[in-house]
């Protein structure tokens, strides 16, 4: 006869066994609590859900490689950008989080993002303007930005809740390497007003934290205070935009999404 399986998988039965244990926070990925999106691009073809836009350049497609590898390419003019998102399923009040594993072929002449923004690829081409300005497209996103139209050549942690009358751009310290990769994750801790049980109105509190090509990490954030509104709708984003028309190609390894699935 076999064994028995665990019939209600759920965080409250993971904690009676196992209290907050350190391996609490890892396990409970297999819980119903949890909603995952974890992509390798495996295979031959994408996942439907994507939406992905690119101006006259190659959206989001399948290449070959070790482990699963997704692209996508700029048109070779000014200022074309290629980008991809999920759908507006995510919420800081649900402790939201994303992994994406991306390398870039140059990083001479090219924009970046990577992160959570609260528009469907199609419309916004990138959730913030112009990092010297901190002007944003985005209402609500907090993203990794890298731009050398920008004045220094860094990746940027950027986030914002009203479309940049308050807004957080501070410079990370360090730049992307051409043909490497790194893994930059983006996390929201949802918040509401202190004391309360109200709704979730306020802004997120963003960690963004940095792996190297073999998966150590090498850099963690201070909290920034001023993400998206916790309970705004909002979708992981990635894009790349050429800034002197040279086409670019930002490969992706893989994408994980993950968070609650009830606020309490």
């Amino acid at each position: 006869m076999a064994n028995p399986v665990q019939h209600v998988p759920s965080r409250q039965n993971l904690r009676n066994t196992l209290g907050l244990a350190r391996e609490f926070g890892f396990l409970e990925f297999n819980t119903t609590d949890h909603v995952v999106w974890d992509d390798d691009f495996l295979g031959d073809t994408l996942h439907g859900g994507y939406q992905t836009t690119a101006a006259s350049g190659t959206a989001l497609a399948i290449a070959a490689g070790a482990n699963g590898v997704a692209t996508q390419v700029t048109q070779a003019s000014n200022d074309a950008h290629a980008n991809f998102t999920l759908g507006l399923d995510w919420q800081g009040q649900l402790m939201c989080a994303m992994a994406a594993r991306v390398k870039i072929d140059a990083i001479t002449n090219v924009k970046m993002e990577i992160g959570f923004t609260d528009v469907a690829s199609g419309t916004d081409a990138a959730a913030v303007d112009d990092l010297d300005g901190a002007t944003f497209t985005a209402t609500d996103c907090a993203v990794w930005a890298f731009d050398t139209d920008d004045t220094t050549d860094n990746w940027k942690l950027a986030a914002t809740y009203d479309g940049g009358t308050n807004d957080t751009v501070t410079d990370a310290g360090f730049a992307p390497v051409a043909d490497t990769y790194e893994t930059l994750i983006v996390a929201l801790e949802g918040t509401r007003t202190a004391g309360t049980t109200d709704a979730w109105t306020s802004p997120a509190t963003v960690h963004f934290y940095r792996l190297n090509t073999n998966g150590y990490q090498t850099y963690k954030s201070v909290p920034i205070t001023t993400g998206p509104t916790s309970n705004t709708l909002i979708t992981p984003h990635l894009n790349v935009t050429t800034r002197n028309g040279t086409a670019n190609t930002m490969s992706i390894d893989f994408l994980k999404v993950w968070q609650r699935r009830t606020a309490d």
